[in-house]
């Protein structure tokens, strides 16, 4: 029996990272007649991240407002590269499976693409949880702190400010004043 002298540490397994962002809520509004808007909540950096975009569709919309809430960390933006949609089951019992790719938005023709996968019953929240997916696979490879990254709650920019009620408020009159004058 050896004793624990000359017993020898065990490496710790390497621990995989959990993903930097998850999705907190969304909702989406869409139609042929008007764009579709999208607001969305996402927890990630300590804090919540919230943003509401406007697209030619609900899928369109809900990936903008995550590019908006999470504009801090994506310097230039990110680009969709591919985007599938697979349905698995039958009728009411099936379930959408989406698998897209993302890059950083640059010069680079060749900049590496970053995959993205999101399940769910409904359709607008398995294509969100797949680019969520792909933005954090993103920045985990270029080993981007969000904690660090975070800009400080209350910054001079209005876009990062969170948890802010009377942000929260004035941004979501000027949203109604938008939507009322454009028919709404």
């Amino acid at each position: 029996m050896s004793s624990p002298a000359h017993a020898r540490p065990h490496p710790a397994p390497a621990v995989e990272p959990g993903p930097a962002f998850s999705l907190e809520r969304w909702s989406a509004t869409s139609g042929n007649a008007r764009p579709s808007r999208a607001s969305l909540a996402i927890r990630g950096a300590g804090r919540t991240w919230r943003a509401h975009a406007s697209g030619n569709g609900a899928v369109d919309a809900l990936m903008r407002a995550v590019d908006d809430a999470l504009a801090p960390f994506l310097g230039e933006g990110v680009e969709l590269q591919t985007y599938n949609v697979h349905a698995t089951g039958e009728g009411r019992d099936a379930v959408a499976t989406v698998a897209l790719s993302v890059r950083a938005r640059s010069d680079d023709p060749h900049a590496p693409a970053y995959p993205g996968r999101g399940l769910h019953e409904n359709v607008l929240e398995a294509s969100v949880l797949a680019y969520v997916d792909a933005i954090n696979r993103l920045l985990l490879h270029g080993n981007i702190d969000v904690d660090a990254a975070a800009p400080p709650v209350g910054g001079a920019d209005r876009s990062t400010r969170v948890d802010e009620p009377e942000g929260r408020r004035g941004h979501r009159q000027a949203l109604m004043d938008l939507y009322n004058r454009s028919g709404g």
